[in-house]
């Protein structure tokens, strides 16, 4: 039972066994012939290669493992190679003219395109307000849309990890996005952790300054730990997770002016939605 759970948290484990196995099979036999031809003795051979088989398959397996978890040179080449490829392919892009501005659909929707960006821990209220939010705009007849983090990372995110640089990624693919649908005149709500205040402005300059309003969802790392709802924090404290924002990954909270800052510890989240709506 324990090695079936092993071998399901990690495929690659039995790959490694394998080439383990056969590849010091390889040896073992070469050892053994290399033995027997010079000693003149095939038991001599034989001997000196089951010996080496059972020292040698574990130090290789150990290994391979090692191996497996550096990304020695990997990464970076990918990376470099994606940038130059695109970059290059850049050169060859010209914007194409659209008769149909966005103005032109604001006009049709009687509204003007708009992005609402939450921002705040994991499990600060950022969903449930968006949420709530949205809801209040429907009913008022706005069109709106809402990107939440957790479903764009089951889609056109879930190739991203959640390292600084698929943070930072991830990030500017979804104000890329918000940009695309404010264009179309939608009012979009966005719910994302984005921890980091250089990627906070990047989507602002993105999307555009008078159409970007940011909310920080100013809920205590304690609080948060408390209620802890998809159990996350559970994990990130016992070092199940890796670069968990608050526990292992930095936030960096929202300071200065054109930030509207809220607490769903000292309001409920009713109360706050009906305060941003009104805004």
């Amino acid at each position: 039972m324990f090695i079936d759970k092993l071998f399901k948290k990690d495929p690659s484990l039995k790959r490694h066994i394998a080439k383990t196995i056969t590849w010091r099979l390889v040896g073992s036999l070469d050892t053994l012939l290399l033995g027997w031809f010079f000693s003149g003795s095939i038991a001599v051979g034989a001997s000196i290669s089951a010996a080496e088989f059972a020292t040698k398959m574990i130090l290789y397996f150990l290994h391979e493992r090692a191996w497996y978890n550096i990304n020695l040179g990997v990464k970076k080449q990918r990376k470099a190679a994606g940038t130059q490829n695109a970059e290059e392919a850049q050169k060859n892009v010209v914007r194409q003219e659209l008769k149909v501005s966005t103005e032109n659909h604001e006009a049709l929707k009687n509204q003007k395109g708009q992005v609402i960006w939450f921002t705040g821990l994991s499990g600060s209220g950022k969903s449930t307000l968006a949420n709530a939010l949205e809801q209040k705009l429907y009913e008022q007849g706005v069109h709106t849309f809402l990107l939440d983090g957790d479903n764009t990372r089951l889609g056109i995110n879930k190739d991203l990890d959640f390292t600084d640089a698929g943070r930072e990624e991830n990030i500017r693919r979804v104000a890329e996005i918000a940009k695309l649908m404010a264009d179309a005149g939608l009012v979009v709500i966005t719910a994302f952790i984005s921890p980091f205040k250089a990627d906070r402005a990047k989507a602002k300059s993105i999307i555009g300054e008078s159409r970007f309003a940011e909310v920080f969802v100013d809920t205590p790392l304690e609080e948060c730990i408390k209620r802890d709802v998809k159990g996350l924090y559970k994990k990130a404290l016992a070092g199940e997770i890796k670069n968990f924002t608050g526990i292992s990954s930095p936030y960096e909270k929202p300071e200065g002016e054109g930030s509207i800052v809220v607490s769903t510890v000292d309001s409920s989240i009713e109360t706050i939605a009906e305060e941003l709506f009104v805004r």
